[in-house]
């Protein structure tokens, strides 16, 4: 069992293969427990497709649609919600802003470096202020001197924010700076 408070930061520790990322997918909803349960609050979501759940995730490959420019990325989801334009506009030049990255709202992710562009997938994140944001590995194909700024952005995220954060690392100096609880796996299992 593992028991997430609100609010809290907490980052899925150990090594590769060892059901970090699994976990992550079956709180996103993109993969189904075989048994257990799922809540989010007091909701059991188990059963409940990803799109129900007051979820964004952040992928470690940024997932940016290449032909749409900044801008769009962040917007995509927010259309779908059928939201008027008016509040679109308002959500992503706020988390662009958030993100320090609002001059580039007319570029595409190939005119970016690895950092903007994991920045934009962090945007598009909170744009739709989900209850819970979910990160998977997203600093690990960043440099070490990109990484540990983007350690301190993120925790300043989280402290703007107040959104509970669940994130994935094998790097316990991440693990370590950046979260208010630390679960560890191995093989499987969550060993403390």
């Amino acid at each position: 069992n593992l028991e997430i408070k609100d609010g809290e930061m907490v980052t899925l520790l150990g090594p590769s293969g060892c059901g970090k990322t699994t976990t992550l997918r079956m709180i996103s909803g993109f993969e189904y427990p075989t048994s257990g349960n799922v809540f989010i609050g007091d909701r059991d979501v188990a059963k409940i497709p990803p799109n129900k759940r007051g979820i964004s995730m952040v992928f470690q490959s940024y997932a940016l649609w290449p032909h749409m420019t900044v801008y769009n990325n962040i917007a995509f989801g927010l259309k779908i919600q059928k939201m008027d334009k008016a509040e679109i506009d308002r959500r992503v030049m706020d988390s662009l802003r958030m993100m320090r990255i609002d001059m580039y709202k007319d570029r595409y992710p190939t005119e970016l470096s690895g950092g903007q562009q994991q920045r934009v997938a962090i945007a598009r994140a909170v744009a739709s202020s989900p209850k819970l944001l979910l990160l998977d590995e997203p600093l690990s194909n960043l440099d070490a001197k990109l990484r540990i700024d983007m350690r301190a952005e993120l925790q300043r995220l989280h402290k703007d924010l107040g959104t509970t954060i669940i994130y994935v690392t094998h790097d316990q100096t991440e693990a370590l700076t950046m979260s208010t609880k630390i679960a560890l796996f191995k093989a499987g299992e969550l060993n403390q």
